[in-house]
């Protein structure tokens, strides 16, 4: 996908509203694919894409010579992260039990082929406080001590919603293996 040209970032910040229109249709097959990676609900995906567009409308000022749809990636994560924290359970969600029972096995990787609907279907099926770190983690490449800074947990905490998350989705896989081999 290619960056927007400077004329059209230009305009949009001469508030053209064509321009802004046009920007909103090249940002938004990216920002709605981050937001269906930490969301289920179609409105919470519009309102985090709105809000996040937003975002990049009001600080393209602050856009520099990095690739642009990086720079959106990072704010629309950012949105999510915020209206995560914003969200009224956000403290009651990660207050789980963080000790790991039994040792630490080394899992396999389960070497699967997967589209992307089918791995996003079994995404929503973890608990949101646990799909959020994953995502950051696994998807977006934080390590675990920065996930703990941007939510406000333990780094203990990340790892913890991290083997959560593979330890599901490995049982998803298994069982899904199960179905397929009858």
């Amino acid at each position: 996908m290619q960056d927007p040209s400077a004329e059209l970032l230009k305009k949009v910040q001469s508030y053209d509203r064509r321009a802004q229109l046009e920007l909103y249709q090249l940002c938004y097959p990216v920002l709605i694919g981050v937001a269906r990676r930490f969301r289920n609900n179609d409105e919470d995906h519009k309102t985090l894409v709105n809000n996040a567009f937003m975002k990049i409308v009001q600080n393209l000022d602050k856009y520099q010579d990095i690739r642009f749809f990086s720079w959106i990636k990072r704010i629309i994560t950012n949105e999510i992260i915020d209206d995560f924290r914003r969200s009224k359970n956000y403290h009651a969600l990660f207050q789980q039990d963080t000790s790991i029972e039994g040792k630490d096995a080394v899992h396999a990787e389960a070497e699967y082929e997967l589209n992307q609907a089918h791995l996003h279907a079994m995404l929503q099926q973890l608990s949101e406080p646990t799909r959020v770190v994953f995502n950051l983690f696994v998807v977006d490449g934080y390590s675990h001590r920065e996930i703990g800074v941007m939510l406000g947990i333990s780094e203990q905490t990340s790892k913890w919603h991290t083997k959560v998350a593979r330890k599901k989705l490995k049982e998803l896989l298994k069982i899904e293996s199960h179905v397929i081999n009858e």
